[in-house]
């Protein structure tokens, strides 16, 4: 089914002007936008681009991720997380600007987790594909320490609750009930451009707010292949599986609700078909020779398999080719560090930065990397004071974006002054520390909105549709961060 765009525009709309409570985008331009969006004719690509949502559930702390390794702001670390802080020589060193565009914009330097070797190496490497964004979280404008102390800003609703963030981030709403996420949204809009019948946007093991739109061809399916029918044999007879796919041969239904139900199973089972056999084309590459630690179910699993699905859709593979845009939703765990963060994190950052690497490194192998671009997102950051052995429910934090087309080897962010530096928070004491809404909570300064919509614009939504996809985005100088 493909969506009527008109259709389309006028529920993103009603959806928009119906929350303006958290959107200070103004009725009259957002109709405006609407309809130049009506006016202009269906997409159409002769490109063929890729997003991927890695989503790490819990809420990763990125204070320990990418970590000062500049004399100053290190002791201000440590002095911060005397009991959390990453040895200072054990840092990966980043080798960005030390000032202007490109720089962290707080004048010190920066290393990565000493587990992420992979991301590193790449990240210092000439035409580095791999870029740091500087404090993303959820916002519905810029906010400063005082405005969250007086209740005067307007904010996100549920603030440090995983259920509602994760969903904030997933939806980047225009209200505080998102029917849609803004993956779903992107592939609602461009959905004309791939092949009827094929999903557009594929989730890998989990449903959740990102894949949701208005198009019900979004699909779910297992991390190494898509679900097929699997029913008990049964030693009398033909087999149960048999008997099944009889009832739901053509002509065989009695009344609508059993013409439905079998016209869905049918087409569920021809696209796993399909997915399969493009997981399993004949001719592809060894990309699991970049994946040595898959473990048959976490991120490293499900970025194998996009991989392999990428190259068959540029390779001619019966039934899956002729998509111009696929979007995939990567989910991984256990990042809600209340308590052994300094244990747990090696095998977290580690796995995410070899994972990362090894897409990378195998679309790269095959000329695909220009094609694919991979990010990072989660709950919310982690507070950057400690409560001993590990960290609580923070606000902003540093995010990771990955492909050929990524301008790499920088730090990214918005410091409000449209210098394109990025806004690394400062990392004093709660009491003395601008960014710090309280408890060691940082205020993000850079919002979802600018995130996201940085990376639709790569996938090829035009200007004039983008406020449709990020009414809030309208609330930030900078629109576009410049990352890819």
């Amino acid at each position: 089914m493909q969506p009527d765009r008109r259709r389309f525009i006028r529920k993103t709309l009603h959806a928009a002007l119906g929350a303006s409570v958290y959107s200070a985008f103004g009725n009259l331009q957002l109709v405006h936008a609407a309809a130049a969006a009506s006016a202009k004719a269906a997409y159409a690509f002769n490109d063929y681009k890729a997003l991927i949502c890695i989503f790490l559930y819990g809420g990763s702390d990125a204070f320990n991720m990418v970590v000062p390794t500049d004399s100053a702001h290190y002791a201000q670390y440590k002095a911060v997380r005397p009991s959390l802080a990453i040895v200072q020589n054990q840092l990966l060193t980043l080798n960005a600007p030390a000032s202007g565009r490109g720089s962290p914009g707080d004048g010190g330097q920066y290393g990565l987790h000493p587990a992420m070797t992979d991301l590193a190496a790449l990240f210092n490497q000439p035409q580095s594909p791999v870029a740091i964004i500087a404090n993303v979280g959820s916002l519905v404008g810029p906010v400063t320490k005082a405005q969250v102390a007086n209740n005067s800003a307007v904010l996100p609703p549920q603030l440090f609750s995983h259920a509602d963030q994760l969903a904030y981030w997933q939806s980047s709403p225009p209200s505080n009930a998102p029917a849609t996420g803004w993956g779903g949204r992107i592939c609602d809009l461009l959905a004309s451009v791939n092949p009827a019948g094929l999903p557009m946007l594929t989730s890998l093991n989990a449903e959740d707010a990102f894949i949701r739109g208005e198009n019900p061809n979004n699909y779910i399916m297992n991390t190494d292949s898509a679900a097929t029918l699997q029913l008990p044999y049964d030693p009398a007879g033909p087999g149960m599986e048999s008997a099944f796919l009889a009832l739901q041969a053509a002509g065989t239904q009695a009344n609508a609700l059993e013409r439905t139900y079998a016209a869905t199973m049918n087409h569920s089972l021809a696209t796993a078909n399909i997915i399969n056999g493009a997981i399993n084309a004949a001719g592809a590459p060894n990309f699991a020779t970049y994946f040595p630690n898959a473990t048959g179910y976490d991120v490293d699993t499900q970025l194998l398999t996009i991989a392999r699905l990428i190259w068959a859709a540029n390779n001619n593979v019966s039934g899956y080719t002729g998509q111009k845009r696929q979007v995939f939703f990567v989910t991984s765990g256990g990042f809600d560090t209340h308590s052994a963060q300094l244990e747990a994190q090696p095998d977290l950052l580690g796995l995410l930065s070899r994972s990362l690497a090894g897409f990378y490194r195998a679309l790269h192998s095959v000329g695909l990397d220009q094609k694919a671009t991979a990010f990072t997102a989660s709950d919310f950051g982690r507070t950057l004071s400690t409560n001993g052995n590990g960290t609580d429910h923070g606000w902003g934090s540093h995010h990771i974006a990955i492909g050929g087309a990524v301008a790499g080897g920088k730090f990214y962010g918005d410091d409000a002054a449209g210098s394109g530096n990025a806004a690394m928070p400062s990392l004093l004491l709660s009491d003395n520390n601008p960014n710090d809404a309280g408890y060691g909570q940082i205020i993000p300064t850079t919002s979802i909105d600018q995130y996201s919509a940085t990376l639709a614009s790569w996938f090829g939504v035009a200007a004039s549709d983008i406020p449709l996809l990020f009414p809030n985005l309208a609330n930030f100088t900078t629109k576009n961060l410049g990352f890819v």
